[in-house]
């Protein structure tokens, strides 16, 4: 391994220097589980052995908060900031995307001389310039969309049979040597992992593995190796526990083990002992487990494992690493990209001189709005801890659910479960205030970009061909490829951004091309057949309308074909729409194939 160009050895405390080798950096995060999901909280549950070990030997963060869905945790995670002030605030209609101007713990890890790699779940843009390819990560094995099935995924994959795009590279998922039986996404992804760290301990490079997987979102589907008599959810669960057993056994295998910084935890709640879940704003939504384990750096180990009771969240990991790591930030950062996560750092030991007063007196608003514009109150939540001298005496969260709701309050260092709303109480309006006055400041930030689209690229080389999907419509929701199936009706525009001035071309179609061969325009495929007579096209911006044109559809086409002429460089909006014989709106345009001529 490499050492710090500096050679530097960095102490922040009596007894804890890092090694001046510089540690590898695993981010391993499933998807929709929370603590019920692992035996090491529910022995009832899935058994998770090698979670449930690797979590004793850990140091555990048992307060920490995440948003409470896919999309916004991991525009949190990625920047240090939060995610309705990168434009992050639901998980379709394009306001997955975050904004292009954003720095990525990616760019940040590649700037300090880490190979960075991204395996299996993005959910953050499937276009130019939202890609992972183009936020930092030099290895990009990942399915589009959300979850296996969704609409701008490959057609037709699942988890145990699936086409996984790996370095620009269409792959088709197979049963591998990896001695789990069977073909299933989280086996290969995994394995596309291993190799990208075998890769660059050869190099002697050290390196940045993100691992967000898209397991155990739904739909669920039975693993080949799941034991008899579970269900696919928990044999999926399961499934992700031998794959983290394998990667403990590679970095053991190859002698990393103790100096890699190795983190594992969850992207939501979701089936927890708390109130609420999934998208929940209450705890149950957003508090999930985290482990630690770095053993040369002093985190955790064998018999070595902690608590940590501060509040912590998705936005302090970029900071804490940064901090841990002795990272620069990338040169010139504009104010209004400034990193608003806290490194946890001092925290992370046995002394509390070092734990820092500013720290201490911090607030965290988490929310999830899933909505086209921000709104105001909309399921937001204000957490904040009360310490006197080195001990926590609360833990406030501060509750609403919309505009037209109430206020709630709730100390869960006492009442856990949420289930005692002290609003009322007037002992607490200091912190009531106290509270509502860092969401108001929380607020001016969302607001100050609030309007802005998030624009996928046309024209660009990165990209020669764009795909605009129907799950990144504004205004209406078709999210899956079950919708294409029975046909949704819908419309809704997209905000694109023209590269380049010129001719393009723009192929509408209600199936993806991948089956082109099996399929026409009014075809039923796997679905319902569709009585398409016509497409139309309409591309503006502002009030200049650039094109606005129907045409009929030809007998057994793949699809609809505009060629439109002397397009500006520069933002627009595109809207299209399919109509049946009689006008009337006749499914939607899933699939649109836009390229410069």
């Amino acid at each position: 391994m490499k050492k710090f160009g500096i050679g530097i050895v960095f102490s922040f405390m009596v007894g804890w220097v890092f090694s001046q080798e510089r540690p590898n950096v695993i981010f391993v995060m499933p998807d929709d589980i929370s603590h019920k999901a692992f035996s090491y909280f529910n022995p009832n549950g899935p058994q998770t052995p090698n979670i449930d070990t690797f979590a004793k030997e850990s140091v555990r963060l048992t307060d920490f908060h995440v948003s409470p869905s896919c999309s916004p945790t991991r525009a949190a995670l990625l920047t240090g900031r939060p995610s309705d002030v990168v434009g992050v605030w639901h998980t379709i209609n394009g306001r997955n995307m975050m904004r292009a101007d954003e720095i990525t713990m990616a760019d940040i890890f590649k700037a300090n001389g880490y190979a960075t790699g991204l395996f299996f779940k993005w959910h953050l843009g499937d276009n130019y310039p939202f890609r992972p390819k183009d936020r930092g990560f030099e290895y990009v094995a990942w399915i589009k969309g959300g979850g296996t099935g969704q609409q701008p995924d490959y057609w037709g994959n699942t988890n145990n049979a699936a086409h996984i795009w790996v370095n620009d590279t269409l792959v088709e998922m197979t049963d591998e040597d990896d001695g789990i039986k069977g073909a299933f996404t989280t086996n290969f992804f995994m394995n596309r992992a291993l190799d990208f760290m075998d890769e660059n301990i050869k190099r002697e490079k050290p390196f940045f593995a993100y691992i967000p997987l898209g397991t155990a979102h739904a739909p669920h589907v039975m693993p080949p190796d799941a034991r008899d008599g579970v269900s696919a959810k928990t044999g999926t669960i399961e499934n992700i526990d031998k794959n983290f057993g394998r990667l403990l056994q590679f970095l053991d295998d190859r002698g990393i083990a103790d100096n890699t910084l190795l983190v594992f935890t969850t992207d939501n709640g979701g089936g927890t002992y708390l109130r609420g879940g999934k998208g929940s704003n209450y705890d149950g939504g957003t508090r999930v487990p985290c482990f630690i384990r770095w053993a040369d750096g002093g985190l955790g180990g064998d018999g070595k494992g902690r608590e940590i009771i501060p509040l912590t969240a998705h936005i302090d990991w970029l900071p804490t690493f940064m901090d841990v790591l002795g990272f620069n930030d990338v040169p010139d950062r504009p104010e209004k990209l400034k990193i608003r996560g806290r490194s946890f750092k001092p925290f992370l030991d046995d002394d509390p001189s070092n734990d820092p007063e500013d720290y201490k007196n911090r607030t965290v608003t988490i929310n999830d709005m899933w909505t086209e514009f921000p709104e105001k109150y909309k399921k937001l939540s204000v957490k904040k801890d009360i310490w006197k001298g080195d001990a926590i005496t609360h833990k406030w969260r501060l509750i609403r659910n919309s505009a037209d709701a109430d206020w709630e309050l709730y100390d869960v260092l006492v009442d856990e479960k949420q289930q005692l709303d002290v609003i009322h109480n007037p002992e607490n309006k200091d912190i009531i205030s106290d509270l509502k006055e860092a969401y108001e400041k929380w607020w001016q930030l969302v607001d100050e970009r609030s309007n802005e689209y998030t624009r996928i690229g046309i024209g660009h080389p990165e990209e020669p061909i764009t795909v605009l999907h129907a799950h990144d419509f504004h205004g209406t929701v078709i999210w899956h490829q079950d919708d294409v199936k029975k046909g949704a009706t819908g419309s809704g525009f997209i905000a694109v951004e023209f590269d380049n001035p010129g001719t393009y071309t723009f192929d509408l179609r209600r199936w993806p091309k991948e089956i082109e061969a099996e399929t026409t325009l009014t075809s039923p495929g796997s679905g319902i057949a569709l009585e398409i007579a016509s497409a139309r096209i309409k591309i503006w911006n502002g009030d200049k309308v650039y094109v606005d044109k129907t045409k009929n559809t030809a007998p057994n086409a793949d699809g609809v074909r505009f060629t439109v002429k002397e397009l500006p460089k520069g933002p627009a909006f595109i809207q299209t729409w399919f109509y049946n014989a009689a006008g009337e709106l006749e499914g939607a345009v899933y699939y649109n194939y836009v390229h410069l001529e």
